[in-house]
């Protein structure tokens, strides 16, 4: 009984905005891969991520089913379990377009940050409100180094496959489940000034002194290069971005129409139906289409953190920053790339670039939010 009663704080209007985001996703897939209604089942890339987008739904069920409080009992499994795929990853892992990010399981490959990325959400969650349930005074900086380690070891095994764009997103959990833990904001913005301070330094030794980092490759600076001036290379590494835009800006209002765009469909656009799907939906459905898919984010982003606002606990409150913080931090890089506002780093838009991966582990988190949101009502009974 009490069981149905918590399916009725199911948050149907969080699920609604997540399931056109998907929808707007499958359909872009469609018009960046497809020549028309007529050959959209013909792509396998259709076929694929509309199967992953049910076991995705199935997924999300099941992480809605049971109570986030009990997740909690299993963080350092959950945290071993971690450090495994990560390492399984450099000794075993699939190299693809100069990285090794995946792993085989007969004929299916996966990418286990994705699933890490779960994980490190749920384990940090506990980490961060350890001090809470021992004491009441402030978040302290030895708190807050034992949080940066437990984030650090699998950021450095991501940064070792190399796979940069990852590695930022543990960073955004950090900082997010940080501030929700009660952590003072002004340090948080001291930590962030130190950081990219340093990130600064490391490319000015690299590129004036010739410094070895063992993690920055040169196609990573090549990005940042291109980022700061698109014309230094137009047909090298800027051009993706010089792409980028005019295929955005090609669509205007209202777009050149499903598989109408020159882009996407004579594949001027790289990548248009994973890093730069963004892109091909600015050209195919135009501004419209763009400002459909964006309110959709901020409904969704809204009603997730109402969850956050109203949760139970402060784990509750803290797991899902975290899963707030790290959609929105790609969701941002990601649009922002696209435009030219942010640096290229091969991060996906959530639940709309194709990979089967990602989209079971955002819709996985989607549940999370869920369960504690529907949760939050059960002292009423």
């Amino acid at each position: 009984m009490q069981g149905s009663r918590l399916w009725r704080h199911v948050d149907w209007v969080l699920i609604m905005a997540v399931m056109v985001i998907t929808a707007l996703g499958l359909i872009m897939i469609a018009g960046s891969t497809a020549e028309g209604w007529s050959t959209v089942m013909a792509s396998s890339f259709v076929r694929r991520q509309g199967i992953f987008a049910v076991l995705g739904l199935a997924a999300m069920i099941l992480a809605l089913s049971v109570d986030y409080r009990y997740l909690r009992s299993l963080s350092r499994v959950f945290y071993v379990i971690s450090l495994v795929l990560l390492g399984a990853v450099l000794q075993y892992g699939t190299a693809a377009g100069g990285a090794t990010r995946w792993l085989l399981l007969g004929s299916l490959r996966f990418q286990p940050a994705e699933v890490v990325r779960i994980l490190i959400i749920i384990t940090l969650a506990n980490q961060v409100t350890a001090p809470a349930r021992r004491r009441e005074d402030e978040y302290t900086w030895g708190d807050f180094a034992w949080s940066v380690v437990h984030v650090g070891v699998p950021a450095m095994l991501v940064l070792a496959q190399p796979d940069l764009g990852t590695a930022m997103v543990f960073s955004a959990v950090l900082l997010g489940e940080l501030y929700l833990a009660g952590f003072n904001p002004w340090k948080l913005l001291l930590v962030t000034g130190v950081a990219a301070a340093g990130i600064m330094s490391t490319l000015v030794a690299y590129l004036r002194y010739g410094v070895e980092i063992p993690f920055l490759k040169p196609y990573m600076v090549n990005r940042l290069i291109a980022f700061a001036d698109p014309t230094a290379d137009p047909t090298g590494a800027g051009y993706h971005l010089k792409q980028s835009i005019i295929a955005i800006g090609s669509g205007r209002l209202t777009g050149n129409g499903l598989f109408r765009g020159a882009g996407a469909q004579l594949h001027f656009l790289p990548e248009q139906h994973t890093d730069f799907i963004f892109s091909a939906l600015g050209e195919q459905v135009g501004f419209v289409g763009v400002a459909v898919l964006l309110c959709a984010f901020l409904v969704m982003f809204l009603r997730m953190l109402s969850a956050a606002a109203g949760a139970g606990d402060r784990y509750g409150a803290v797991l899902v920053g975290g899963v707030v913080a790290m959609l929105l931090f790609r969701v941002v890089v990601n649009v922002g790339m696209t435009v030219g506002i942010m640096p290229i780093t091969g991060l996906p838009l959530p639940f709309v670039s194709y990979g089967g991966s990602a989209l079971v582990s955002d819709l996985i988190c989607v549940g999370l939010v869920l369960n504690v949101g529907m949760r939050r009502h059960k002292i009423l009974f």
